[in-house]
């Protein structure tokens, strides 16, 4: 890790399940510890490394440097009977005999910020197949503290799927499939028409089909992957196995799941070519206002097209294939829709506007992306955000659902003054995201007018709401020494004009 990428993750990010500061921590027991749990809580979240901070105040965060020094020191560390005892093994050395497996650890004692000398352990966890023992012990981080993974019985069997879930789309889904059998199950002429390579040859798109791993030559065959199963096929009654992995979507006479349902369908084809089939069902099953532009009567949909469209891509390219009896799901209510999909997001919900974009199933983004149904650049919640504010509706609602779910929930027009306190300040810190993100700029009391059609009257209302975003620690002065009147504001983790031009 350089010191430009250091500095950005102490500036952005607090103590989590796979981040820990520390100044002058030395038991290399201890230490042990922590890379076993680090380690296990990035396999968890599919992150691909953990780490372990010198020279930072945890709660502060404020840089105070650090004496050790993991090349020099001898081993230090706690016995049994909890008495501190030294030996003459190298730290290092000792660390490294007592991991199982044996982790990628990359220490880097050089970086100095302010003059402050830094450590950081950088745990990579992307070629492991097993969770982390130290002295024959797995742990976990729970909150910012180190625990025994076997207390957490739930997390370590998530642990141990996490090892399988990279399978999934390269298994078969049928096997010694004849070459007329391939264009029988799967949507070939789909496939032809939407990928961008140019496939006149039968032998041509059979390659194809082949380099984006849809199916496998045999020697006298073809075998259908998951992937291709999933993505292209005609009926997925040919697949029972993913045929309760296609999306569900329900619309509820009322505001209530228990209200009758007047609308429950699951798809059964793949979810590619089905893909805007969809997106047209859902759009029919949301509720209507009346406009009335020019004398003309109009009937619009309470929620835009695009924000659907790019929330059911999500839900279908990052859910869990190793989570049982759950699919991606739309339901609609009156007055809003919840759209879910197994697995707990890879990035914290916040930061989905700039985080850079990551997905827990790789050659399913990659292909559904060559069939422009998910962006590679990954702004997709960017037009969400703005079709929602074009639309004059409350921020998107972002939730982790236990260990086992996210969902997103879309809500219905309001007035400002009846949003609570909560949905007004995700509404001013989604809106400060989007335009930090677009070149940068701020947020300050006439933006936000404008963003909830307010007038110049309702400059306090405003006014109040920003400090209570502030407060919130949602958003933050982009120059703290401007004056009330000139104001602007950034989000949380933006980089304001005393960060940019320190030395």
């Amino acid at each position: 890790m350089d010191k430009d990428t250091l500095q950005n993750i102490i500036e952005n990010d607090n103590e989590t399940e796979i981040i820990e500061y520390k100044t002058n921590l030395n038991d290399a027991t201890k230490i042990g510890e922590y890379i076993s749990g680090l380690g296990n809580s990035a396999i968890l979240a599919s992150a691909p490394c953990a780490y372990l901070i010198w020279g930072v105040e945890d709660l502060t965060k404020e840089i105070v440097g650090s004496t050790f020094s993991p090349y020099t020191a001898k081993a230090r560390f706690t016995d049994k009977r909890g008495k501190k005892s030294n030996n003459n093994i190298p730290f290092i050395t000792y660390i490294e005999q007592y991991l199982d497996p044996r982790v990628m650890l990359d220490w880097n004692d050089s970086i100095r910020i302010d003059g402050k000398h830094l450590v950081v352990l950088t745990i990579n966890v992307t070629k492991i197949n097993q969770p982390i023992k130290f002295k024959d012990v797995r742990y976990i981080r729970s909150g910012t503290s180190i625990k025994r993974l076997s207390d957490f019985p739930e997390k370590e069997r998530r642990i141990w799927q996490c090892f399988e879930s990279s399978k999934f789309e390269l298994e078969y889904a049928k096997t010694g499939v004849s070459y007329d059998g391939v264009f029988a199950l799967l949507d070939i002429d789909f496939y032809v028409q939407h990928v961008e390579d140019d496939l006149r040859k039968l032998d041509q798109i059979i390659n194809s089909l082949i380099a984006n791993n849809i199916i496998e030559r045999t020697e006298d065959a073809f075998n259908i992957t998951n992937l291709g199963a999933y993505t292209l096929a005609k009926n997925l009654n040919n697949f029972p196995h993913l045929l309760q992995r296609t999306v569900r979507i329900t619309r509820y006479g009322g505001n209530r799941k228990i209200d009758n349902a007047v609308f429950d369908k699951s798809g059964k084809m793949g979810v590619a070519n089905a893909f805007n089939n969809m997106v047209k069902q859902i759009m029919q099953q949301i509720p209507h206002t009346e406009v009335y532009d020019e004398g003309i009567r109009r009937d619009v949909p309470k929620f835009p097209q695009i924000a659907i469209r790019e929330l059911l891509a999500n839900a279908i390219v990052h859910q869990d294939f190793t989570i049982g009896g759950m699919r991606p799901m739309v339901e609609i209510y009156d007055d809003r829709v919840e759209i879910s999909n197994p697995g707990i997001p890879l990035v914290q919900p916040l930061r989905f506007l700039d985080f850079p974009p990551r997905s827990r199933n790789d050659e399913l983004a990659n292909l559904l992306g060559k069939f422009h149904i998910v962006e590679a650049r990954g702004t997709g919640i960017d037009k969400v955000v703005a079709a929602l504010e074009e639309y004059d509706l409350p921020a998107i609602k972002i939730l982790s659902k236990g260990l086992d779910a996210t969902q997103v929930i879309l809500q219905e027009k309001r007035k400002f003054k009846d949003l609570s306190i909560t949905e007004k300040n995700e509404s001013i810190y989604w809106d400060a995201c989007l335009k930090y993100v677009n070149g940068g700029n701020q947020i300050n009391n006439k933006s936000l007018r404008e963003r909830f059609k307010l007038t110049e009257n309702d400059g306090t209302l405003i006014s109040k709401a920003i400090a209570n975003a502030y407060e919130a620690k949602l958003i933050k002065p982009y120059d703290v020494r401007a004056g009330r009147k000139f104001m602007t504001y950034i989000p949380y983790w933006g980089q304001s004009v005393q960060t940019k031009y320190s030395i």
